[in-house]
C-alpha cells in the first residue's frame, strides 16, 4: 500500500502567502509602511508649502516658513533646557548624560574639555575680529587705550577684579576678620560678622528662586525637578503629597497648642483658626490678586471670571458666567434657608426665632416693610385740612402741632374739618 501523502496544511489559495507563518512568502523584504504624516509632508513638499502649517510658501531651499522655523527653534531650546535640568538634577552630565568622574560637576571630563576648547576658539575668534576692527577686545564698544588691546574702562575693571581677588584670598587666610567684609571680627564659631551672617542664606534663597524659575519655564516640578509638574500645578504629584502631609502635621500640631495655623505664634481669633493679623494679610493678598486678575481681563477685553469669552456690552462678565454665578447664589440661598428653618430660626438672619404664626422674626419683618429696604423714599407725612361746611382748603402741614395751630387760627374744631393724610391710620394715630 503506497504511503499516504502528507496532509496539506494551507489551502491552495493561501499557499502563496500565509500571514500566520509566512508560508510561501517571497524572500524579498516588503517595503516599509509609511505613516499618514509622512505622506502628508510629501504632498505639501510637492505643492511647495511649509511642511508644518501648510499655508505659507517657505523661502527657496527651506522646508518651513519663518514663523514655523522660529516656533520649532523655541520648542527645541525649551526641550534642551528641560533635558539639561533633568540630567543635572539626577547628577548626570548635562550634555551626554554620563556620570561625571568628580561629584557635583555639571559636565563629564570629555564634555568639559570639548566645552573649554569651543569656548577658547570662540573667544579667540571674537578677539581677532575686534582687533581687526580697531575695538577693545574685551567689550567691543570703544577704541583700545594706547599700547593696549583693551579700553581704559575694561582695564580699570580688570584691576578692580584683581584687587578683589587678592583681598578675598587675604580674608580667607586671616581668620581674625570677617570673610565677607574683612573689617569686623567674626562671630564665634563662624567666619562672618553679625552684619554679614545673613548673606549666605540670602544667596541661597536667590539661587533657589532662579532654580525654581528655570524648572517652571520648562514644565518640571519646582521642588524636585525630576518629574513633570501636575496639570495646573507647579509640583509633581509626589511632591504635592509630601507637602500636603507636612502641612497637615504642622496644622494639627498648632491646633493642639491653640496657635494660629499660619504663623504659629499668636492665638487664633474667635471662631477662626488664624489670628487677626494673618487673616487681614490673607484677605489683602486675595483682594490684590483678584484686582490684578480683573485688570488683566479688562485690558484683554474678556470676561473677568472665565477670562475666555468676551463680556456683554456694559458688563464685565459673559452670559454663561453670570448665569452660573446666579445659580450658585440661588442654590446657596435655598440651602441656608432650609438649614435655618429646620433649626427653628429666622431664615433671613438665622439668629432669632420667628414670630408666632410667622416665617420671619420681628426685626427682619419690619426691615422688609421699611421704605429703605423696598427702595422707596421715606418722605415726611403731610396733613391737609379741609372745611366740611364750605369745602375750604386751610393748608397742608407736616406735623399734628401745625394742624392744631391752623385750627386755632381759623377758630375751628376737629368736628368742623376733615384731615386728609398720606399715612396709615396707625401712623396718624401715633402722631
Amino acid at each position: 500500500m503506497p504511503a499516504s501523502a502528507p496532509a496539506q496544511i494551507h489551502p491552495p489559495a493561501e499557499a502563496a502567502g500565509c500571514r500566520c507563518c509566512s508560508a510561501g512568502a517571497s524572500t524579498a523584504a516588503a517595503p516599509a509602511r509609511r505613516s499618514n504624516a509622512s505622506r502628508a509632508r510629501d504632498r505639501l513638499a510637492a505643492l511647495g508649502l511649509c511642511l508644518n502649517c501648510g499655508r505659507v510658501q517657505p523661502p527657496d531651499g527651506a522646508k518651513y516658513c519663518p514663523e514655523c522655523k522660529e516656533r520649532r527653534r523655541a520648542s527645541d531650546r525649551k526641550a534642551a533646557r528641560k533635558r539639561r535640568l533633568l540630567r543635572r538634577n539626577r547628577g548626570l552630565c548635562q550634555e551626554c548624560g554620563a556620570t561625571p568622574e568628580k561629584p557635583r560637576r555639571r559636565l563629564c571630563e570629555a564634555c568639559n574639555q570639548k566645552h573649554l576648547a569651543l569656548s577658547r576658539r570662540r573667544l579667540q575668534e571674537r578677539k581677532e575680529e575686534r582687533k581687526q576692527a580697531g575695538l577693545c577686545v574685551q567689550c567691543g564698544n570703544r577704541a583700545p587705550a594706547e599700547g593696549n588691546a583693551c579700553c581704559d574702562d575694561c582695564l580699570a575693571a580688570r584691576r578692580r577684579t584683581y584687587r578683589a581677588r587678592i583681598e578675598r584670598r587675604r580674608r580667607q587666610a586671616d581668620r581674625s576678620l570677617c570673610i565677607e567684609c574683612g573689617k569686623t571680627p567674626p562671630v564665634p564659631g563662624s567666619r562672618r560678622c553679625p552684619d554679614c551672617e545673613p548673606l549666605p542664606a540670602k544667596r541661597d534663597r536667590e539661587a533657589a528662586g532662579r532654580r525654581r524659575d528655570a524648572r517652571r519655564a520648562v514644565g518640571l516640578c519646582v521642588d524636585c525637578g525630576r518629574h513633570p509638574a501636575a496639570p495646573g500645578r507647579m509640583a509633581c504629584d509626589a511632591c504635592l503629597a509630601v507637602s500636603l502631609d507636612r502641612y497637615n502635621r504642622r496644622t494639627l500640631a498648632r491646633v493642639s497648642r491653640s496657635l494660629c495655623i499660619r504663623c504659629g505664634e499668636a492665638s487664633p481669633a474667635e471662631g477662626s483658626t488664624v489670628c487677626a493679623p494673618c487673616r487681614e494679610e490673607r484677605r489683602a493678598a486675595e483682594r490684590a490678586r483678584w484686582h490684578r486678575r480683573i485688570a488683566e481681563a479688562r485690558a484683554r477685553g474678556v470676561c473677568v471670571h472665565c477670562t475666555n469669552r468676551p463680556p456683554d456690552p456694559g458688563s464685565h462678565s459673559c452670559p454663561a458666567c453670570r448665569e452660573a454665578r446666579l445659580a450658585t447664589h440661588r442654590r446657596r440661598y435655598h440651602t441656608v434657608t432650609r438649614e435655618r428653618i429646620s433649626a427653628g430660626l429666622c431664615p433671613r438672619c438665622g439668629v432669632r426665632e420667628p414670630e408666632p404664626l410667622m416665617r420671619e422674626c420681628g426685626p427682619c419683618r419690619d426691615r422688609q416693610r421699611g421704605y429703605a429696604y423696598r427702595g422707596m423714599p421715606d418722605l415726611p407725612t403731610q396733613y391737609t385740612v379741609i372745611g366740611i361746611a364750605d369745602n375750604v382748603d386751610h393748608g397742608t402741614w407736616e406735623t399734628p402741632m401745625e394742624v392744631a395751630a391752623a385750627l386755632a387760627f381759623a377758630k375751628l374744631s376737629l368736628d368742623d374739618v376733615e384731615i386728609l393724610t398720606d399715612a396709615g391710620p396707625a401712623v396718624f394715630a401715633g402722631r
